[in-house]
């Protein structure tokens, strides 16, 4: 038993010399070895021999030139390192549901709370997944009611500047 966790130790701080960056700190993706010690590239590797081969065994003729193995082992290498590669590249993305005022602008919407001829109501649409209702004033000074669909035609910190989509003239 001993030697198996001698034999733990040893790998444990082969893994752990590889996936430290050039600087001595630790870098969750390591260099380019640290590729064949990610814990995704074992997983779909291990996952996409195995079915590579069984699928090759039941399927395949007898006697076929290329065995088995040697495609199976192919498509697990590829596999591990397509996932590993996929996975770094999706927890590398930043996600920003953060809706800003310039996002705003050229928005479609509707008139929430009627806004009087050089007054303040509020307006309603939809951004970034998101419903947002915010003040706003419409661009020319006149009456909006109510159910009017605008458009966003400028945004500043708290207040929105929207035009009617249809003319009323």
């Amino acid at each position: 038993m001993l030697i198996a966790y001698l034999f733990c130790l040893l790998a444990g701080v082969v893994l752990i010399s590889l996936s430290l960056d050039n600087d001595g700190g630790f870098d969750g993706e390591g260099g380019h070895l640290s590729l064949l010690f990610s814990t995704p590239f074992w997983s779909f590797g291990l996952t996409g021999f195995g079915l590579c081969g069984a699928l090759m065994l039941l399927l395949s003729p007898g006697g076929s030139w290329l065995p088995p193995s040697l495609v199976a082992l192919a498509m697990g290498l590829l596999m591990g390192w397509a996932a590993t590669k996929i996975l770094r590249l999706i927890g590398r993305q930043d996600v920003d549901s953060l809706v800003r005022s310039d996002d705003l602008v050229g928005r479609e919407g509707q008139v929430s709370l009627a806004i009087e001829a050089g007054g303040r109501g509020f307006v309603e649409l939809s951004a970034r997944g998101s419903l947002i209702r915010r003040p706003s004033r419409s661009s020319d000074g006149r009456a909006l009611p109510k159910g009017t669909r605008i458009v966003v035609v400028a945004a500043d910190t708290n207040t929105l500047s929207v035009e009617p989509l249809e003319n009323p003239f």
